[in-house]
């Protein structure tokens, strides 16, 4: 993802996530790239971001979401759910995603 400070966005437990449909995205390795076709722009995801990609297949909530990667990696819900949060926020800023 690009580095920018995006402006905040309120992301809570209820708050859903979904995938912008103005992508055309493809694999490569472990990570996910993305070009955004309205404004030409590329975006990439590390690993982690990757995952959280392919499981935002379906909207999700942001809880159930921070749930199961909870539920999968071992780390804390608090970090699991401030590190989303983080890469979510700048996602929406980049309408990878749409929150609401």
């Amino acid at each position: 993802m690009p580095n920018q400070s995006p402006s905040p966005v309120e992301i809570n437990d209820q708050t859903v996530i979904s995938r912008s449909g103005s992508l055309l995205v493809a694999p490569v390795h472990d990570e996910i790239v993305m070009m955004d076709i309205d404004s030409g722009l590329y975006f990439g995801l590390d690993d982690i971001g990757s995952e959280i990609w392919k499981r935002l297949e379906a909207p999700h909530k942001f809880g159930d979401l921070v749930n199961a990667l909870a539920a999968e990696f071992d780390a804390e819900r608090a970090i699991i759910a401030e590190d989303v949060r983080k890469l979510l926020s700048v996602m929406a800023a980049h309408k990878v995603v749409s929150l609401s």
